[in-house]
């Protein structure tokens, strides 16, 4: 039975995917630090639990992870830790640069060491937002980086130090460009939770700008599936795009969650006020599309969930998930939004 690694594994989609794939026949072992936004161990849903194990580590020592490394003896490593919203790198870059930065880079060198005692399959979850705004046309996997924001540049730095590895060190470390991901277990200041929440306390949705930004969303589930797909996969790549091609902008979202939450009579609010829009935020890029033909045509996956099934999916979630609601709560005050006792 081969053994995967997993850090970052309580984040938002390091939460989905081990759930996802504990129904495989991996051992997983999930390295996180456990931060405010992490899902706290007791929600995870694994199959069979003799199968997982939880190591709460901080990355920050790259003697104490290749130890792990030489312990555990992984045949896979897949990193998902990172400091992910952009809107908190632009208020404190410092910490962002340092913290993705930081740590990545320590486990690389405690890969570059673990590769001497048994080869082993490493893959750098990253993000569309180090290709920078595109106002036509498709981010291939050749294109050049051009960040926007602290978050965005700290992730691209990470896959750029990945991609010198692999020429120096002879590593095996592997990129993957996500687009937007949505759904069950994603902190609440994120944008779609955002917009779920305002609106069933009856508070009008902000959004920047004129809402006209464009953003590519896939729904983590098929994220998770795909990534699955990717990691198992005999094809050779350095990187690969992994999206849905259904673009759509923040206007659009908010528009399509309200729709669904007035039917489901969620909300009070009305056609005239359910909008509120706010100064933009520095660096806001306009537009992200990725090319995925690669993807499509060498993982031969196909995106099953459409935008709508979606969303209304991870409406249902939040509304029905309260007591994961209270375990974060003192970090996001879910008290005063009423959605939890």
């Amino acid at each position: 039975m081969k053994k995967i690694l997993i850090t970052g594994g309580s984040g938002f989609i390091g939460t989905n995917f081990i759930n996802y794939l504990s129904k495989s026949n991996f051992k997983i072992v999930n390295i996180d630090k456990i931060s405010n936004v992490s899902t706290p161990e007791k929600f995870k849903k694994i199959l069979n639990k003799k199968n997982y194990s939880f190591i709460k580590y901080n990355l920050n020592d790259s003697k104490k992870i290749f130890n792990i490394l030489k312990k555990e003896k992984p045949d896979l490593i897949v990193n998902f830790a990172a400091e992910s919203h952009v809107d908190r790198s632009i208020s404190d870059p410092l910490y962002f640069i340092k913290n993705n930065i930081d740590l990545s880079m320590n486990l690389f060198l405690a890969y570059v060491k673990y590769q001497k005692l048994k080869k082993a399959k490493f893959f750098q979850i990253s993000t569309d937002e180090v290709y920078g705004s595109i106002s036509k046309g498709l981010s291939k996997e050749t294109d050049r980086y051009e960040p926007s924001s602290p978050y965005s540049a700290s992730k691209g730095c990470v896959d750029l130090v990945a991609t010198s590895f692999n020429k120096t060190y002879n590593t095996q470390i592997k990129v993957i460009n996500l687009s937007n991901n949505y759904g069950p277990y994603q902190y609440p200041e994120k944008f779609i939770p955002t917009l779920i929440f305002h609106f069933l306390k009856d508070k009008p949705a902000p959004v920047y700008g004129k809402g006209k930004n464009i953003r590519e969303w896939i729904h983590v589930d098929d994220s998770c599936k795909a990534i699955y797909k990717t990691i198992i996969s005999k094809k050779k790549f350095d990187k690969i795009n992994i999206g849905s091609n259904k673009r759509t902008t923040n206007l659009e979202i908010v528009e399509r969650i309200f729709k669904i939450m007035k039917k489901k009579n969620l909300t009070n609010l009305h056609k005239k006020n359910y909008i509120k829009f706010v100064k933009d935020r520095p660096g806001h890029d306009v537009r992200y599309a990725l090319d995925t033909d690669f993807f499509k045509k060498n993982i031969k996956y196909k995106i099953q969930k459409d935008l709508m099934t979606g969303l209304e999916e991870t409406i249902d979630w939040y509304i029905n998930n309260k007591s994961w609601l209270k375990s974060i709560h003192k970090t996001y005050k879910y008290k005063r939004l009423g959605l939890v006792d």
